[in-house]
């Protein structure tokens, strides 16, 4: 039940974010400070000492060619891109709900590998978790603009249109539960009993998040986001949340391998929250015409931003790059 909250669009979305972070922020660092005025200032006289090492000097010189040479452009762009996204897209409240947990499921995920917060940040290059929050908004308007982009490529009309003609089965929900577990010292008897109690202050007019503060590690709490008819979930709490209508809960405990759950229905989802799924949808015949789809998208937009490189020599590397996309 914990993977199956997670909707793949936002994992794959985080996921990749992450592993761009192993790999290139060590040189994203670097690459920042190269960009500054100070620096720049430096580079006019580029045999300031950097570092030393068995009597030899490296210069700012010697480093900026070097990175510049390796992987200059691709952390150029990287930086270049986020700047237009951030200028493009304002997050809403849900997204940035959504960006906060995104955070926090990550930061659980290392701490349970024994990296402590503190560690992460370092580790990654954040100066706290505000800054990986601003990471991951990055993340979801580059997100929002391959949508947008995309959506433009296909015929006028037709996301409506696919949405109208497959309403029922693209029809999902959004849920949230409480859990009470069997385990070895929790009896199918007593979980069952745990069930019903909660059941039963709920009707009194608790709400889901008294509750859960109320009972706390007793139970196990989870959103499920929206899933639909088809979704990977046990038969019982399926039946359940099909049957449940906007805004109802449970009225008897609903068994599945777990144990018992309470299962409220929050919401159906509407056309805008099926959008992106039905673009993924129609999209895949133009991804496979053109793998290269999506970085044409971004090739497109810096050029509507007036993309300038100053740089002879990353111009060139660029140059060359969008060339070869497009041969």
């Amino acid at each position: 039940m914990e993977e199956e909250k997670k909707s793949l669009l936002t994992k794959e979305t985080i996921i990749a974010c992450i592993i761009g972070l192993v790999i290139g922020v060590a040189i994203m660092l670097l690459i920042g400070q190269l960009t500054s005025t100070a620096w720049m200032t430096k580079l006019k006289h580029g045999d300031e000492a950097v570092a030393t090492v068995n009597g030899k000097t490296i210069t700012a010189q010697t480093l900026y060619d070097e990175i510049k040479t390796s992987d200059g452009l691709e952390v150029l762009l990287d930086e270049i891109d986020a700047t237009i996204f951030n200028s493009l897209y304002t997050l809403t409240e849900k997204e940035e709900e959504e960006a906060k947990e995104q955070a926090d499921y990550y930061l659980d995920l290392y701490k349970q590998m024994g990296v402590s917060e503190e560690d992460f940040y370092k580790s990654f290059g954040f100066e706290d978790k505000e800054d990986f929050i601003n990471d991951i908004r990055a993340s979801l308007n580059t997100s929002k603009y391959l949508y947008d982009y995309i959506e433009k490529k296909l015929e006028k009309g037709a996301v409506q249109k696919y949405y109208d003609e497959h309403k029922n089965e693209l029809e999902s929900y959004d849920s949230e539960h409480i859990l009470v577990r069997t385990s070895q010292t929790v009896t199918d008897e007593q979980a069952l009993a745990l069930a019903k109690e909660i059941i039963e202050i709920l009707n009194s007019g608790k709400t889901f998040d008294e509750v859960v503060k109320e009972y706390g590690d007793k139970i196990v709490h989870e959103n499920l986001g929206f899933q639909s008819k088809t979704a990977s979930l046990e038969k019982p709490y399926l039946d359940e949340l099909i049957a449940l209508k906007d805004g109802e809960y449970s009225k008897t405990p609903i068994k599945t391998s777990y144990g018992y759950h309470i299962v409220h229905r929050l919401s159906t989802a509407t056309f805008e929250d099926l959008r992106k799924t039905i673009i993924e949808t129609l999209a895949q015949d133009l991804l496979d015409e053109d793998e290269n789809l999506t970085k044409k998208a971004y090739i497109e937009l810096r050029e509507q931003k007036g993309l300038k490189i100053l740089d002879e020599e990353l111009k060139k590397q660029y140059d060359d790059y969008c060339k070869e996309l497009y041969e």
